[in-house]
């Protein structure tokens, strides 16, 4: 409070941007201060943008405070990878560590503002950290040299079929080589990990037509599966924004603090049955979009809604956006990293199953199980043979956000010890199998992808998808399930994060731990 100007700066922002008025000014004359009411605990997603707004200092991040002075930090503008909205950040690191994440302005994306995962999540990125090869014997994991790690791995795949599956964070260049890899051993590929019914090669299927900036002119918004004050915090901020200007909000889904006034139509499935019904000509040439999200995809029900739901936008005239929960998946999805029955189907009679950064699922006892990825964490516990590969932070990736636009992070330090690059990590156990892929540099790698998709090529912008409904397929009339996110425990980067350990806790989320073998 010594330096605080009493410029409400924070209060405004909580208030009127986050919705969440749960700051501000108490007492008269030379006592007032700024503080939270009743001394308690801010539970906005985004509270953390009041140390960008404090004009003088008063606000300031805890855990970088007295770490490192802003001229001692090389800068590197990046991409966010904590959701699939794609935000702009700039990354801060001294030497080999990450010593902060800030937001940078994009308009189209997440203007200036950053959700509070994404802002504090770098303390993970030092902890838990895969950082050589291991193989288990003896029914434990023990360090061995990438030539042994290898070894084992084509003794498994000797005359057995090969499941590849895409995690949450693997980058579009990783789960290409990966597929490259696969298609040569006759294996299967899937990424739609948590079975959500997004058709393949159908781009308005898995993606949508609407752009995030749509959001701010559209009359009418519905949201259909989803809660994006956890899913998206930056982009429910958005929705707020265009409510405040006078657009309406329904929802179809467990009822939840949004931030804004909603519409809530329940959670039960007839609902959009009863509304897919209804005429909707007189909405037409009215800007509206239609938000579905992963809630609704999954399950049985999930491609019946699909199909209802791209049906009833078109009759209306509306956009739809679908919103994705996995920085990978979309990209993957571009590369057609899918196989028909989904995990089901690529888990069954799989002898091998290839886990590039699949975390989120519990692979079935069984086959023999490679994992690829940069935290000790679910997956890396299962596994039989661990690859060490490199954080979002560490190598140049491409990312596919939910609207379908393709963004490149940048490398702002090196993997920890004899962790590599995860595409140069596929391309060396290619050429040990006997079966080397076509590149071997990342240049020549992007070349081949983009050559392939070329829309991929094509960064920053939002390749307009050409509208093809989804075939019909029935669906019941049960409740849509809740979203189940643990927000601050979403993925093995936040789960080896100490503050955001702490701030689950603060908000009752169950902190999980892996044991450390």
């Amino acid at each position: 409070m010594t330096r605080c100007i009493s410029c409400t700066r924070c209060v405004r922002f909580l208030t009127e941007v986050a919705g969440v008025p749960e700051m501000g000014q108490t007492g008269r004359g030379e006592d007032s201060e700024i503080t939270s009411y009743l001394g308690q605990m801010l539970t906005s997603e985004l509270q953390g943008n009041v140390i960008d707004l404090c004009p003088v200092g008063a606000l300031t991040s805890k855990p970088y405070a007295f770490t490192a002075r802003p001229w001692e930090l090389t800068k590197t503008e990046s991409i966010d990878a904590m959701d699939a909205l794609g935000s702009n950040i700039r990354i801060d690191s001294k030497g080999r560590e990450v010593m902060r994440i800030l937001p940078r302005n994009h308009d189209g994306i997440n203007e200036e503002w950053l959700a509070d995962r994404s802002r504090v999540v770098w303390d993970g990125l030092r902890r838990q950290r895969l950082d050589r090869p291991y193989l288990r014997r003896d029914g434990r994991l023990q360090p061995v040299a990438w030539g042994e790690a290898f070894a084992a791995i084509a003794t498994a795949l000797d005359g057995k079929k090969l499941a590849a599956l895409a995690g949450d964070l693997a980058s579009a260049e990783a789960i290409y080589a990966l597929r490259e890899l696969t298609r040569r051993l006759d294996g299967v590929t899937e990424c739609r990990t948590d079975g959500a019914a997004l058709p393949a090669g159908n781009r308005s299927g898995y993606v949508g037509t609407a752009t995030i900036e749509d959001i701010d002119t559209a009359e009418m918004l519905f949201l259909i599966g989803t809660n994006p004050r956890v899913e998206a915090p930056v982009l429910n901020a958005r929705i707020r924004k265009a409510w405040l200007s006078g657009a309406r909000v329904a929802r179809l889904g467990p009822p939840a603090d949004l931030t804004y006034d909603v519409i809530e139509l329940g959670a039960d499935l007839s609902v959009l049955r009863s509304i897919a019904a209804m005429d909707h000509s007189e909405k037409r040439g009215r800007p509206g979009v239609i938000i579905l999200g992963q809630g609704a995809l999954q399950g049985a029900d999930g491609a019946g809604v699909l199909a209802t739901t791209m049906a009833m936008a078109e009759a209306a005239g509306s956009k739809l956006m679908i919103l994705h929960t996995a920085a990978s998946r979309v990209g993957a999805m571009d590369l057609g990293f899918t196989v028909a029955g989904g995990m089901d189907a690529a888990l069954d009679g799989a002898g091998v199953v290839f886990a590039l950064g699949v975390d989120e699922v519990d692979i079935p006892a069984g086959p023999f199980v490679v994992y690829q990825g940069s935290h000790g964490d679910r997956g890396a516990h299962r596994a039989d043979v661990i690859l060490p590969g490199a954080a979002y932070t560490e190598e140049s990736a491409i990312f596919v956000n939910t609207e379908g636009r393709p963004q490149m992070s940048a490398r702002a330090g090196f993997p920890p010890g004899g962790a590599k690059e995860n595409w140069a990590i596929l391309r060396a156990l290619s050429a040990e199998l006997g079966h080397t892929l076509p590149f071997d540099s990342l240049a020549a790698l992007r070349r081949a992808l983009v050559a392939e998709v070329p829309h991929l090529g094509k960064l920053g912008l939002v390749p307009e998808n050409p509208w093809q409904p989804a075939p019909a397929a029935p669906y019941g009339d049960g409740p849509l399930a809740p979203v189940a996110i643990p927000h601050f425990q979403s993925n093995p980067i936040a789960r080896a994060s100490t503050i955001l350990a702490d701030v689950a806790r603060a908000v009752g989320t169950p902190v999980e731990k892996v044991a450390a073998e």
